[in-house]
Parts: C-alpha cells; sequence; structure tokens
C-alpha cells in the first residue's frame, strides 16, 4: 500500500532545508509513497525542484491575514478552500514541525490519524506519536527532525544531508548574472553575505559580523588572489552591502537587493566560495554543494551550523567565550558588546577562505 505522508513546516529557509534529509529518508523507506509538503511561499522556491516531493502545498499566513481583515467571510471560505484540498488527498500520515499545536489540531480535524510531531512545552496534545523537547540543543536540528522518521518506525542511520536542487529558471538567471555583471566563470567569484537573511528581522544585527570586517577581508581576497567579490542579500540589506562597498578600496558587484531566492540560488552555483553569517543563505549554499566560510556568534554551529561530512564548510566562531551560545531554548540573552563576533579578526576567516580555496 502506498503511504501518503504530509509534512508541515511553517519556518523559514534554514528550517525547510534542514528538512530536506528527512524527505529522503521517508522516500528511501517507503519508495511508492506520496509525499506532500506545506510551507511557505518564500520556501517554495528551495523545495519545488525536489525529486522526493510529489506535491507542495503553499500557505502564506500574512495572505490569508489579509483577505481575513477585508472580509471575513471571504477569508473564511479561502481557508475552508486550503484545508478542502488537503483533506481530499487523505494522508495517512502527517509530520508536523510547528513546535505549536494549531497545525495538529487542525490537522487531526480533517481526518489524519497518525500525526507526529514533537511536544515542545506540552504543546504536542493533538499528536498520535510525540518527541518531548525543551529546545534545540546538543545535536542539529537535522537530527531532531531525522528522530520522528523514528517514531515510524523508520532506521535513520543512513547519512543523508540537506540538498536543494537548481531550476532551470535559477540556473538562467545564474548566467544572465554573469553576463550583465561582466563576469566570467573562470574567474574566481566569491559570493559575501554581510547580512544573514531576512527571516531574522530586529535579530539579525545580533547575528552580524562588523561591516568593516567584510570590507577589510574581501579587499584582501582581492589584492592577493585576484578575486571577484559579489555582495549579495535580502532587499531588507542593501544598507549592510552598501556599507561594505564604501568601505572598501576595491570595487565589488553590489547585487544585494536585487535578486529573488530563485535567482540567488542561480548565482551561489557559479561561485567558487561563499563566506556569510550564519542563517538562511548558508544552508542554501551548503545545500547545492558550494563551499563556505561562515561566521557564528551567538548561535551554537553544533545545533545549526553546515550539516555535511565533505569538509567543504569551515565555521570561524569563539569557542573559549563562557558565555557562548547565548542563543538557547529559541531566546537570546541581551548582550550590546556581541564580543563573540566582534572578537573574530580578519585574519582568522582569511586563513579559513584560503584553506577551503585550497581544497
Amino acid at each position: 500500500m502506498t503511504k501518503k505522508i504530509l509534512i508541515v513546516n511553517p519556518f523559514g529557509i534554514g528550517d525547510v532545508i534542514f528538512s530536506t534529509p528527512l524527505v529522503e529518508v521517508l522516500k528511501k523507506h517507503f519508495p511508492n509513497s506520496y509525499i506532500a509538503y506545506i510551507c511557505n511561499r518564500r520556501a517554495l522556491r528551495l523545495i519545488e525542484t525536489n525529486p522526493s516531493l510529489s506535491k507542495i502545498f503553499v500557505y502564506e499566513k500574512d495572505e490569508y491575514r489579509s483577505v481575513l481583515k477585508h472580509s471575513k467571510i471571504d477569508g473564511a471560505k479561502k481557508i475552508l478552500a486550503f484545508l478542502k484540498e488537503i483533506r481530499r488527498e487523505r494522508f495517512d500520515v502527517s509530520i508536523d514541525l510547528s513546535l505549536g499545536y494549531k497545525h495538529s489540531m487542525i490537522l487531526k480535524l480533517i481526518g489524519i490519524k497518525k500525526r507526529v510531531g514533537f511536544n515542545y512545552r506540552h504543546r504536542g496534545k493533538f499528536l498520535t506519536d510525540k518527541l518531548d523537547i525543551e529546545s534545540f540543543d546538543n545535536k542539529h536540528v537535522v537530527d531532531y527532525y531525522l528522530c520522528l522518521a523514528k517514531l515510524l518506525g523508520i532506521d535513520t542511520e543512513s547519512k543523508f544531508e540537506p540538498r536543494i536542487f537548481a531550476s532551470t529558471a535559477s540556473e538562467t538567471a545564474g548566467n544572465k548574472f554573469l553576463k550583465e555583471a561582466g563576469l566570467s566563470e573562470n574567474e574566481l567569484l566569491i559570493g559575501m553575505l554581510p547580512g544573514c537573511g531576512a527571516s531574522w528581522g530586529a535579530d539579525a544585527k545580533r547575528r552580524r559580523w562588523g561591516i568593516e570586517k567584510f570590507a577589510r577581508l574581501a579587499d584582501l581576497l582581492i589584492e592577493k588572489h585576484g578575486a571577484r567579490i559579489i555582495l549579495l542579500g535580502d532587499a531588507k540589506e542593501i544598507d549592510v552591502a552598501s556599507g561594505v562597498q564604501n568601505l572598501m578600496k576595491n570595487k565589488a558587484v553590489n547585487y544585494c537587493g536585487k535578486t529573488s531566492l530563485g535567482d540567488l540560488i542561480g548565482i551561489m552555483t557559479k561561485c567558487k566560495l561563499i563566506i556569510t553569517n550564519e542563517g538562511g543563505p548558508l544552508h542554501m549554499a551548503v545545500a547545492l554543494g558550494v563551499k563556505t566560510v561562515s561566521l557564528f556568534g551567538p548561535v551554537d554551529e553544533r545545533t545549526y551550523g553546515p550539516y555535511s561530512s565533505s569538509g567543504d564548510h569551515a565555521v570561524v566562531s569563539r569557542k573559549d567565550l563562557n558565555c557562548r551560545p547565548c542563543y538557547k531554548k529559541f531566546k537570546y540573552n541581551d548582550c550590546e558588546t556581541r564580543t563573540c563576533l566582534a572578537s573574530i579578526s580578519v585574519d582568522e576567516v582569511f586563513t579559513a577562505a584560503e584553506e577551503a580555496l585550497k581544497k
């Protein structure tokens, strides 16, 4: 009998990428299964080309809120139509990665018998099979997700790593970028993301290495290795990338804010190396198989770092600070100094970049 499985993940880029090993494990164990996925619109670009997924449902809560604000009747109709579409599929199993209770409650109401997920803060009352957690600590998020497969009787010892697949449109966007920027794939192209992705909002500044250090690092890579630096990032990070360019002695290609997520995937595949703060773009590069050097401050790289056995992903962080990591139980401790990032030197990151390029 073909199992029909629904995965629910309302979170951002990194979390969706972290769930791709779970998708592969499910497909390997149930090769004839029909696996569907609920994600937000932004994350759709990361998994729409995943060969193990049969269908993707997009749930963008802001779109539903907008309709509800305009008309409660129209909003209710839109929500009911969405739930009816899911119910029509008659899923056997759901895997809820949301950490809340609302999704699993709705999954129960629409008739999904087996509902697997995390019992975080006792919010798993509508789950039939649950894993008790207080937060993501001591092991990687990928491993937490894979633990849910064990609740379905699946051996997860086989090593699966996060993967995303560039679409034809992304590949076209990458080639178009090279042409517009006057670059060649034969050059040493290094993508640099001095932001850390849009999803962290006001907290993003806590996770950023200094723009003056990114500028000095970029100049060193240009002067010592003839690199072509490409500044990338979300539209909300234009000021950050412009700040780096303004502090540089040499010229970079500033494409920050000029790309969609699909375009960014295509451009990343053209780079020999991505240098970035931790965040969604880091995990995109890792999942695409592009070498990375990442900077980790408040967040623990053992839990949220690159998940790869290739050795192509260097993490630069301070391991000698008692206060680090201070992001625990999904919350930050207040810290104005951010010593964990401020004390990382340009030379440390430059050395890590050189070693990555030698491989």
